[in-house]
């Protein structure tokens, strides 16, 4: 036996256009818009919170010191170290003590100074 194909014999072919379900649009472009729309919300709730909790806004409530209370102003004079300068503003004190509030009051990184510098001193008390 030979079989005969008959070409005209197989699967339909569709002549209208390809249409999309209420599945396949919520599919195809629902979830993206709304993954969009998730991640265009959290951008803004992060950019809002940011900005209330931003170091620069930290400092807006508090007032600043008044040094005169708790400090007097020295000039360094040529020769003038930590130690002469503590030792001569609180001589009743340890001076290590009071050169560790001097280099913490002007926070100073080194222990070298310059004449004519200006020093905050603790005032004694």
């Amino acid at each position: 036996m030979s079989a005969m194909v008959n070409s005209s014999v197989g699967p339909a072919r569709r002549k209208d256009p390809l249409t999309l379900t209420r599945k396949g649009r919520m599919l195809f472009l629902g979830i993206p818009a709304l993954m969009v729309s998730a991640a265009l919300l959290f951008a803004l709730i992060a950019v809002l919170l940011g900005s209330f909790a931003s170091p620069a806004n930290a400092s807006t409530g508090i007032n600043a010191l008044d040094m005169t209370d708790y400090a007097a102003a020295v000039t360094v004079l040529q020769g003038d170290s930590l130690w002469t300068i503590a030792a001569a503003s609180d001589p009743s004190r340890d001076v290590r003590e009071v050169v560790s509030e001097i280099v913490a009051l002007n926070d100073l990184s080194s222990s070298v100074l310059q004449a004519g510098q200006q020093l905050y001193v603790p005032i004694h008390k």
